[in-house]
């Protein structure tokens, strides 16, 4: 009898244009480390509610026989995480002073349980770094607590980002790895810090970098970032000769030299390369003939000195437009950039203009031809 009076009060309502709202079931109160189980029935949800009182860390665990969904919210929507699919462990970091709702939806059994974890501990070895080279280094850290937390929770940043960067990557067994890409040398901090945890500090210090000046020149050289107070010397005085508190050298010689950059009872060394245009030009003036046909019947149309942009340093090179014989005695005209690397060693490559070249101005043909 009941059940028909419900029926007939349910139309009545629906034909009058009024539709009845479900009731929200009252919210369930949490405590932390407490294991709790219900049903849902399709469809259904149950929400429970906590309140922190202390920031930290905290593991969600829900079972699930049916891939229940469930959320995670602070009740001011301040803080907020993705929809999760159950069975789930996951971790996640809960300011202090919010209410929270964790509810699950959809249908069948669960199982839920919210424990307080201390915040992730990071440690690391060989917090002093020092990298001579361009090529990047990884230093290994292992962490306390859970990967997934420590995926989302980690930061990591430079202090001087122009000397080097970083990125870590984080592993299931609780460890990870910090790489370092040096970009100019100096001085850097990376600091790689867990929310809710520690930070922990590497002093980096990129010490070889590499440098290309002309014959002549006068400028300062590229001071470490970072630092102060540096002091500066010279490997080869007769080749470059520099000022020891300015930094500002006088380029007298062709040929390799190594500048030194005291900081801070450390070393920086630039590795330079003073290239001597009108023996570079001769040089290659030299290869050209020993590669063509008929070294006889070369033909010399122009020869730039100049600058080129190359990998963020520029670089002193010499232009050559010739033309020279080919095997039917036709003549095939190129045109090729050479310049020595900061090694000192000649290299050429073939071009289509001189357009790129800045600061440049033309060789007399007859200069690269004498002996």
């Amino acid at each position: 009898m009941k059940r028909i009076i419900a029926l007939v009060l349910s139309l009545a309502l629906t034909i009058s244009g009024l539709y009845l709202v479900p009731v929200k079931a009252a919210d369930k109160t949490l405590t932390l480390g407490t294991k709790y189980s219900g049903k849902l029935s399709s469809y259904g949800s149950d929400t429970y509610t906590f309140t922190m009182t202390s920031s930290s860390n905290v593991q969600v665990l829900v079972g699930s026989d049916n891939e229940q969904l469930w959320t995670l919210r602070s009740t001011d929507y301040s803080v907020s995480f993705s929809t999760q699919t159950a069975p789930s462990n996951v971790g996640c970091y809960l300011p202090k002073g919010k209410t929270y709702e964790l509810t699950i939806k959809y249908s069948g059994n669960y199982t839920l349980q919210v424990n307080k974890i201390s915040g992730d501990k990071i440690t690391s070895k060989g917090k002093k770094v020092v990298i001579k080279s361009a090529d990047s280094k990884s230093i290994g850290f292992t962490f306390s607590g859970i990967a997934d937390y420590a995926r989302d929770n980690l930061k990591i940043k430079s202090s001087v980002p122009k000397v080097a960067t970083a990125a870590f990557s984080v592993n299931g067994n609780n460890s990870g790895t910090v790489t370092i890409y040096p970009k100019y040398i100096g001085k850097t901090i990376i600091s790689l810090s867990m929310v809710g945890g520690n930070t922990i500090k590497y002093t980096v210090h990129c010490t070889n970098g590499h440098w290309y000046v002309a014959k002549g020149s006068k400028a300062k050289a590229p001071k470490p970032k970072g630092v102060k107070k540096i002091k500066w010397s010279s490997s080869k005085k007769k080749r470059i000769k520099i000022k020891k508190k300015s930094g500002r050298i006088k380029a007298k010689k062709g040929g390799r030299c190594t500048l030194i950059a005291k900081a801070g009872g450390f070393k920086y060394k630039i590795r330079v390369y003073v290239t001597d245009f009108k023996k570079l030009a001769k040089r290659t003036y030299r290869e050209i003939k020993d590669v063509v046909n008929n070294p006889d019947k070369l033909k010399l149309y122009n020869i730039y000195k100049g600058y080129y942009k190359m990998n963020g340093h520029k670089v002193p090179v010499v232009y050559f437009d010739y033309a020279s014989t080919n095997s039917y005695g036709a003549y095939v005209r190129n045109k090729i950039m050479a310049a020595y690397d900061d090694v000192g060693t000649w290299r050429c490559w073939y071009v289509s203009n001189a357009n790129n070249i800045i600061k440049k101005k033309r060789i007399k043909a007859k200069t690269v031809k004498k002996k």
